[in-house]
């Protein structure tokens, strides 16, 4: 038997059952050896497969009536007198039966990837660089004020810091993509800053649990000494796309939300706060507040509020900061605003705090002595410098603070919202805070509520409705 390759006819007999049987087990034993001719093999029997498929429902009978006519018009003589010819045919016509019908079907199909248009693949490309923005769009409504490069002179955008990795499940997306839809929603918040926070309403409700899943968790900022660093840069605006998720998880999901997808601002900010401020620029209205922290009274809470009432924009680049007396205050924590304590050029989508918009901030303060904050005293200053021209606002912040009690609504309602964040991310700061504080905190701040702030009650009332999915039963005499 002569040297075989995988173009060897024979092969192609073998795969069909039509070798004799004195040369199948040597082409079996060359088809163990050689993965060449094992492949011609595969290949054949499965065009084989095709082609019996293909014919399965055809009848290729001539019946015996035609068969008969058939003997009759050559005079043949009848099928017992005939001497069979076909053992000596199948070594060559079944194969060659087989190549042809191949030949024709790789010209079928060369004929037809001719007539798709070449613009089929540039349809392919744009589909996948749609899906990318999609990913880029969710990723920058959900995430926290992330940084991106932005145009400078000339348009060229910023060039990111090494190892910067502002959207790490989107590695495999081009940075001019992102860079383009990050200007993108920018340009909507600007143009209209409600449709941008309906867009970032509908990516709560459209993320998926795996992609939520693989979103960095960022730890919570730690108590700062004020003896390293007095200052501390206010954010003046969070976005609101936690809470969205949060109730998502409440409402629909019927249980807690992943730890990761918490951010205690954007619940706090969820709730518009009204007031009128200690100092007023031009409608510009900058408040604060201290109190006895309700769960660690060895703490103080301040809370910041900024309201703009103004025609104006409060530009992102306006400075809003607390500076505390070191000899008063031994150190301060930022609640909320995970991975961002001091938050200066941090930048963010939104471009600025808008009329009518509010942002209100916690801080809590460790007294650099027990007695301290038992006297009247100018412990910290909260400022705000807007404009060209420097204007700026200044507001004292002086002890003794009042008891809880006594606070406003406006604080009561950011404290229950910011405790029940902490429990929720399970916070490292939230020390003896439980489901009772928070159930607490939420009652009290909701019966104080105007009847007529919707928003603020309907984010009150979704915290009680989110105590039975800690799986702690309350205590028999807490109602």
């Amino acid at each position: 038997m002569k040297r075989i390759d995988s173009e060897d006819p024979r092969v192609t007999a073998y795969a069909l059952g039509e070798l004799p049987e004195h040369e199948e087990a040597e082409l079996r034993r060359v088809a163990e050896e050689h993965p060449a001719v094992q492949a011609a093999l595969d290949e054949t029997r499965a065009l084989a497969g095709l082609i019996r498929g293909g014919f399965r429902g055809e009848s290729l009978e001539l019946g015996e009536a035609r068969r008969e006519a058939i003997r009759r018009a050559g005079r043949s003589p009848v099928p017992e007198n005939l001497v069979s010819i076909q053992s000596r045919r199948r070594d060559w016509f079944r194969p060659a039966a087989v190549a042809a019908v191949a030949a024709a079907l790789v010209v079928c199909v060369l004929w037809m990837m001719q007539q798709i248009p070449v613009g089929e693949n540039e349809l392919v490309r744009e589909a996948t660089k749609a899906e990318q923005r999609q990913a880029v769009r969710m990723q920058i409504l959900l995430s926290p004020t992330p940084r991106s490069a932005r145009p400078i002179a000339g348009g060229a955008p910023l060039p990111r810091a090494s190892g910067e990795d502002d959207y790490p499940i989107l590695s495999e997306v081009p940075s001019e993509v992102v860079d383009e839809e990050y200007l993108a929603l920018r340009g909507l918040w600007q143009k209209d800053p409600d449709a941008f926070f309906e867009r970032v309403r509908s990516a709560a409700r459209e993320i998926n649990l795996p992609v939520l899943s693989r979103m960095a968790f960022l730890t919570d900022n730690p108590f700062i000494s004020t003896r390293e660093e007095a200052r501390s840069i206010i954010p003046i605006v969070s976005g609101t796309a936690s809470y969205h998720l949060v109730e998502r998880f409440i409402r629909n999901e019927k249980r807690l939300p992943p730890p990761n997808s918490v951010r205690t601002e954007e619940l706090i900010n969820q709730v518009s706060y009204p007031g009128d401020g200690d100092a007023d620029l031009d409608g510009i209205k900058l408040g604060v507040e201290i109190v006895r922290c309700p769960w660690d009274r060895e703490l103080a809470l301040l809370g910041v509020l900024l309201r703009n009432e103004s025609g104006r924009v409060i530009a992102e680049d306006a400075v809003l900061q607390v500076e505390a007396d070191p000899e008063f205050v031994g150190s301060y924590r930022l609640i909320g605003y995970a991975g961002q304590s001091d938050p200066e050029g941090e930048g963010g989508v939104s471009g600025g705090l808008f009329p009518g918009k509010s942002n209100y901030v916690l801080y809590q303060f460790r007294p650099s002595a027990p007695e301290i904050f038992n006297a009247h005293r100018v412990v910290a200053r909260v400022s705000l410098g807007v404009g060209a021209e420097g204007s700026e606002l200044i507001v004292p912040v002086t002890t003794p603070p009042r008891e809880w009690d006594l606070s406003s609504n406006n604080l009561q309602t950011a404290v229950a919202l910011a405790t029940w964040g902490m429990v929720l991310r399970q916070s490292p700061f939230g020390g003896p805070l439980t489901h009772l504080h928070i159930r607490e905190f939420a009652e009290n701040a909701l019966h104080g509520s105007d009847s007529s702030d919707l928003r603020r009650r309907e984010a009150l009332q979704l915290i009680l409705d989110s105590l039975p999915f800690f799986e702690i039963e309350p205590e028999e005499n807490e109602n």
